[in-house]
């Protein structure tokens, strides 16, 4: 009988077996219920701050004087005159003149990672963007658990962009992403350390001959804050956007904003001085199904700069703990934490690597304990936990079909999920529970009560942990 070879993936997976790679199948810990009945009764009364039900937003203003904030223009930014900016979102053509500041490029993915890796040497960023894309080409052991590769992405990014490039390198000023909008995600802020939120760039990837793809990535920097003061001069400055009108004035006012959190040294602290805090994908492009991934800077053996690679999923465990004691039993342990949305999903729980290396979901899917249906954790408990998941998030909990910012043309804005825009149906959990969203209704809220609050309100802020 003829024998197959092994190819090199199937050794290579053999290999991670044998080390003990994989999350192992461990018999289950028995179920530890909740001891809490009423989790409303025993977790803080939920808030804007602490809570997306769109049924909290006119009861969660707490400003007594007036404030007007356009999320538009302030919050969740996709007018076609900023993403399609000749000037900012470009690198070559004539456009008329900018207003000042204005650098050419300033909004593009080329531009942005010379922040990210604290340099605009083109061979170095070069270097490390294939390397951060090289972790789609080999499967990849992230917190215990085996993400599989997505070999695809040779053919399908690196090899066409490098193609653009002139075959030599890869040519930031070719990178093939097209800018869908600008956030300001200020209803992260803490206070214990102090942080003003995030600021973020949306992208989705564009093929060989330039048409969108169902590949959308998101850098997310982090807004830095020594206090409070600092913290109502970065709400103020993106709330003052509000006051202009979209042109080339806006535009100008904008990249004030955005440059101080994307220049390289933005935040000297952190590895490259950059103050990227994560980068995500989500993407069915390279292969199925629907997954999420998620990158951060980290110290190279061979020394700086730091490389933008995989790291655990925020918030979401590993799919293999979905149905278990073992997930029933972190949730029930960490209710009044969970509803009040205070706590982090560790890398380990009961000894077990817990947290996931990545996400992948379809639209069905909700996180939850033990079969049958509902019974292992307290609904309210179980949706708020699945709801603040990767895969809770983009999909089922929010009635998201797994994207909240779509894919656009150019000249054309992005439609945002009803997640997003109060747009839609109530969202019935698989508990049968109800529930309505408005996110960007609720970041308003929060953004009003925000400018209008003085240092001791904002000091007793409590913490919250939403990542999406």
């Amino acid at each position: 009988m003829k024998k197959t070879p092994l190819s090199l993936s199937t050794l290579a997976v053999f290999a991670l077996l044998a080390a003990g790679a994989f999350s192992a199948v461990q018999a289950q810990p028995p179920l530890e219920r909740s001891s809490i009945k009423k989790p409303q009764a025993v977790a803080p009364q939920p808030t804007i701050r602490t809570s997306r039900e769109a049924t909290l937003i006119r009861a969660g203003s707490t400003n007594k004087v007036a404030c007007v904030v356009v999320p538009a223009k302030e919050l969740f930014i996709t007018d076609v005159s900023v993403v399609d900016d000749c000037f900012r979102t470009t690198w070559a053509g004539v456009c008329p003149p900018p207003v000042a500041p204005a650098t050419r490029g300033a909004w593009t993915f080329g531009k942005l990672v010379e922040g990210i890796f604290g340099t605009n040497n083109p061979a170095i960023l070069s270097t490390e963007v294939t390397r951060t894309l090289n972790e789609w080409k080999f499967a990849k052991v992230v917190n215990g658990e085996l993400v599989p590769a997505r070999p695809a992405v040779t053919g399908a990014i690196i090899n066409p962009w490098l193609t653009a490039s002139g075959g030599v390198q890869l040519d930031m000023k070719k990178a093939p992403f097209r800018l869908l909008a600008i956030v300001a995600r200020l209803d992260l802020r803490q206070n214990a350390p102090w942080t003003a939120g995030e600021g973020r760039f949306v992208f989705g990837l564009l093929d060989a001959a330039g048409n969108q793809t169902q590949y959308l990535l998101i850098m997310e920097y982090g807004l830095d804050a020594a206090g409070c003061t600092d913290v109502l001069k970065w709400a103020n400055a993106w709330h003052n956007l509000g006051t202009l009108p979209f042109g080339p004035n806006y535009n100008a006012a904008l990249q004030g904003v955005t440059d101080a959190f994307t220049s390289i040294g933005a935040s000297p602290a952190k590895p490259n001085g950059s103050a990227i805090n994560q980068v995500r994908t989500d993407e069915i492009f390279l292969a199925a199904p629907w997954e999420l991934r998620e990158f951060t800077l980290q110290p190279a053996s061979t020394g700086p700069p730091s490389q933008l690679l995989m790291s655990p999923v925020a918030q979401t465990p590993e799919n293999a703990h979905q149905n278990t004691a073992l997930l029933a039993n972190y949730e029930n342990a960490n209710a009044a934490a969970i509803l009040a949305n205070a706590y982090s999903v560790p890398l380990l729980w009961a000894t077990v690597p817990f947290k996931g290396g990545a996400s992948s979901h379809n639209l069905n899917f909700n996180w939850d304990g033990p079969p049958p249906a509902c019974t292992s954790i307290p609904p309210a408990v179980r949706q708020e936990f699945s709801l603040n998941t990767c895969n809770g998030c983009h999909g089922a909990e929010t009635g998201t079909v797994f994207k909240h910012v779509q894919p656009r043309n150019a000249g054309v804005p992005s439609v945002l999920s009803n997640f997003l825009t109060g747009a839609g149906p109530v969202v019935v959990d698989m508990c049968g529970i109800g529930h309505t969203f408005s996110d960007i209704a609720r970041r308003q809220a929060d953004l009003c009560n925000l400018v209008t609050s003085s240092c001791t309100t904002l000091s007793a802020e409590p913490p919250v942990r939403f990542v999406h």
